[in-house]
């Protein structure tokens, strides 16, 4: 009598996938994948306690859930498992996590690895949560590499382009689509201009790259995952211990920075593309940030708001940007005067930095708190373009070094 054959089957390999890259798609290349929608923080651990051993991660959440951390994704590669990113949020951990053993695919995942963008904000879109997650605005990396291939083919010039971007990055990401950041850049592009850059989908296409690739890398088993080390309590253990929740005063006390934030978000004009400041209270700042009293009442009204963390999580690497810049005894240059200028003119939806300050009377409180903003972000603009300067080394030593 023949005994009849154990077969083990080893679980496909998980995509994490949303807006970026319809699933039917993916499908077609790789038909055994298991789909699922945008990763989010513990679907790794979660489909690791599985068994699953090769996650290639495009689409993630974040803003309203907690976002995949790179604490998540280290834990897993150490677990053995293959983790490969690419196109959005999967880029962005890959790069962070690559001295861990993850992988990296496509051009969106090659400028953050070379830190020439850094923020989710860069990847970040709206879409509807209902399957195939249609994205309703354009992602800002789209818009840079876009306006990159437009100007080089003469279809914009390089001073639009760059005004696009400013203004594109000024927005808030739920904003963001190209009528709206043309409207705020106050540039028309031609109609041959525009159909081209609506047509420019690098996000896609490294998703589209990195589907094809990691099918390749199977069939020619170039992918070897190994064995799980962990058990399910060990890894909620590492979920539940490693997770901190963020700062966003960073360690700072709010009667401390409760005058330069509130100025901030009036001068640098962030408040108006957020509702942390009800827009009546506009025309009366400069008046308001002169009052400790009114101050602290703004304050207590502002730290209500949903979107206050994000406000102060934005304020406080500004601050700190400034700060370094003091510190390194740099000098901003007309170039950072000019990009911090056209930043603030198109946060305050004017055409240029001349109209913006010329709103308001020569002397006036607001006009100095704007020329005083202009100048810290264009220290700021000066550390940023100093440190992509220099080589590693001495990149490190402005960043770290300390008197």
């Amino acid at each position: 009598m023949r005994q009849a054959s154990l077969v083990t089957t080893t679980p496909p390999p998980v995509v994490f996938v949303g807006p970026t890259f319809p699933a039917e798609d993916v499908l077609s290349v790789l038909p055994n994948a298991l789909i699922r929608p945008p990763v989010r923080r513990g679907d790794l651990y979660r489909y690791r306690i599985l068994k699953h051993s090769i996650f290639l991660v495009v689409d993630g959440d974040f803003g309203n859930t907690l976002a995949i951390s790179p604490r998540e994704v280290l834990d897993v590669l150490g677990d053995g498992a293959v983790v490969i990113g690419a196109s959005s949020m999967g880029a962005l951990r890959a790069a962070d996590c690559a001295p861990g053993g993850a992988r990296g695919i496509g051009i969106v995942y090659r400028l953050y690895q070379q830190r020439a963008i850094s923020s989710e904000d860069e990847v970040a879109v709206v879409y509807r949560e209902d399957q195939p997650f249609p994205p309703l605005t354009e992602s800002l990396v789209n818009i840079r590499v876009a306006l990159r291939r437009a100007v080089r083919r003469g279809l914009i010039t390089t001073g639009d382009g760059m005004r696009i971007v400013a203004a594109a990055a000024s927005m808030h990401y739920s904003g963001r689509t190209w009528r709206d950041v043309f409207a705020s850049a106050g540039v028309t592009p031609s109609m041959t201009a525009q159909h081209f850059l609506q047509a420019v989908d690098v996000k896609r296409r490294d998703a589209d790259v990195a589907f094809r690739r990691v099918a390749a890398w199977l069939s020619q088993d170039r992918l070897r995952p190994e064995a799980p080390k962990y058990g399910p309590q060990l890894f909620g253990l590492l979920e539940e211990g490693r997770e901190r929740s963020p700062d966003p005063l960073d360690g700072a006390d709010s009667d401390e920075i409760a005058v330069d934030f509130i100025r901030w978000l009036f001068a640098s004009g962030y408040a108006r593309r957020t509702s942390v400041i009800a827009p009546n209270h506009f025309e009366n700042a400069a008046e308001i940030c002169a009052d400790n009293f009114r101050v602290t009442e703004l304050w207590k009204a502002v730290s209500r708001s949903a979107e206050i963390d994000t406000a102060l999580v934005r304020f406080n690497v500004f601050r700190r940007a400034v700060s370094e810049a003091r510190r390194c005894a740099l000098s901003p240059e007309g170039r950072d005067f000019a990009l911090a200028g056209l930043e603030l003119a198109n946060a305050h939806r004017e055409a240029n930095w001349f109209e913006l300050v010329n709103r308001f009377e020569r002397g006036s409180p607001f006009r100095l708190m704007l020329k005083e903003q202009r100048d810290m972000l264009a220290l700021a603009k000066c550390l940023r373009r100093k440190l992509f300067s220099l080589g590693g080394q001495q990149r490190e030593k402005i960043l770290w070094q300390r008197k």
